[in-house]
């Protein structure tokens, strides 16, 4: 058997959702969660099992993992085993977590960790890459099959597939109305080191030796002596999406591309003139935040029937034995929209969470914030990020039915502040906890936390 090790109950989900994809995959796995998956036995002395039933033993290392004594047992019990009969890789980590490298258990620093903590997908993508590298035998008794009988009879009773339809609600803010038309201009001589897109007044992306815009000629070359336009050709935007009619080389893809890029500087803009100040993410996009006190009671409204205002900036004082503060953290929630053009031609909202020390300069270390935001927005679920992403958006709409971004002389376009709304035919009855979770909103969100 693959031997999965864990700390219960803190890693179950992972280990659980962990079991059940090797198991579709073929491979026999022993998980305390998922007895009997295989039609396997109960292994009642575990010891005795990762010494000779075990083929891999696979530790899921995480904060908690890390210094729990029953993890810690098992994986000494499999290191002696590794040591014993020489096998190579018989330990495999996965981390699952922020647990920096310098605070793992000694017994694991000379292992190298599978990375979960990018990615559950990924994760599973290489460790079953590695499986199979070592060869590790399946069992047909491990399949699809056997997987889906075993949730129908463990878990079905606590949540299933419902045949009712149901609504959803994305977090895709569709955009209508583009221009019609779309500008190349042409640059001769072209000389990149002289053009500064920045300084149009419009969004613009250099394509070869064009200038795409929705901006005519007359309005770039006002902006900048560095933009010498020797021809100007208008197309249309549908035949420009789909890589035609264009003075230069350009490919489908690349229109997707340019677009995507126009919208999200034409978005940046908006935010921008509308008072929000931004952060640089690693992916290179920007999230646009509040600073403290920027709206009245650092709150926006959630338009949601029932729904009461969402905070978008808290903090938490930090006293000292005789009740004296002597440090704040502010938090900041921010949103990020980054243009999608396929399937839905719609801006998607990606909310983040940053910290500051005095309500408006965010950390520039990026360890201490990912720590800080898994420490404060632990106990936030869906509700709590959505309301406060279809809040922003209205605030942003201003009281209009849409949010006009200025693209150029070709026209503007509009966003609108609603979610699209999707339809499934099947809804899924979830579990008793998660739906006690959700019947407690709306709440009354404290804006000041005391830390002892």
């Amino acid at each position: 058997m693959l031997f999965i090790s864990h700390a219960n109950p803190e890693d179950n989900e992972f280990s659980r959702w962990l079991a059940l994809q090797l198991a579709n995959e073929g491979y026999p796995v022993w998980c305390d969660l998922t007895k009997l998956l295989g039609g396997e036995d109960f292994w009642a002395d575990i010891e005795q099992a990762i010494r000779n039933k075990t083929q891999k033993f696979i530790y899921i290392l995480s904060r908690s993992s890390n210094h729990k004594p029953g993890p810690l047992q098992e994986l000494q019990v499999a290191l002696a085993v590794a040591r014993q009969t020489g096998l190579a890789d018989f330990v495999i980590p996965l981390l699952i977590d922020d647990l920096p490298h310098n605070e793992i258990n000694i017994q694991l620093t000379r292992l190298n960790a599978i990375p979960f903590n990018r990615g559950w997908i990924n994760g599973l993508r290489a460790l079953l890459e590695k499986l199979q590298k070592d060869k590790v035998a399946k069992d047909p008794r491990f399949t699809p099959n056997a997987v889906a009988s075993w949730w129908e009879s463990q878990a079905s009773a606590a949540c299933e597939v419902i045949q009712e339809p149901e609504d959803y609600l994305s977090n895709w803010f569709s955009i209508r109305n583009l221009p019609p038309t779309i500008y190349f201009h042409l640059i001769t001589p072209y000389d990149p080191r002289l053009l500064n897109l920045a300084r149009f007044p419009y969004p613009a992306r250099r394509h070869g030796v064009a200038i795409v815009s929705f901006a005519d000629a007359e309005i770039l070359e006002s902006a900048t002596s560095d933009c010498p336009i020797s021809a100007s050709h208008l197309v249309s935007t549908i035949d420009f999406l789909a890589g035609q009619a264009a003075p230069v080389i350009l490919k489908s893809q690349d229109a997707h591309n340019i677009l995507s890029d126009l919208l999200r500087k034409s978005w940046e803009n908006y935010v921008d003139a509308k008072g929000l100040l931004k952060y640089h993410l690693a992916n290179r996009s920007i999230a646009a935040f509040f600073r403290d006190g920027f709206v009245q009671n650092n709150r926006v409204a959630v338009p949601r029937a029932g729904a009461g205002p969402r905070n978008v900036v808290g903090f938490s004082t930090r006293k000292d034995r005789s009740g004296n503060v002597v440090s704040r953290t502010y938090w900041h929630f921010a949103l990020e929209c980054r243009p999608t053009i396929i399937p839905n031609l719609a801006f998607a909202a990606i909310p983040h969470v940053l910290f500051s020390d005095d309500g408006r300069s965010i950390w520039t270390s990026k360890p201490r914030l990912h720590r800080s935001r898994r420490s404060e927005c632990k106990d936030w679920w869906n509700p709590e990020w959505r309301d406060r992403s279809m809040g922003v958006m209205k605030w942003l709409a201003g009281g209009e039915d849409y949010i006009r971004l200025s693209l150029g002389s070709e026209g503007d376009t509009e966003v609108d502040p609603n979610a699209i709304h999707f339809t499934s035919p099947v809804s899924y009855r979830e579990p008793k906890s998660k739906q006690e979770l959700n019947e407690t909103e709306p709440f009354e969100e404290p804006t000041e936390m005391e830390l002892e």
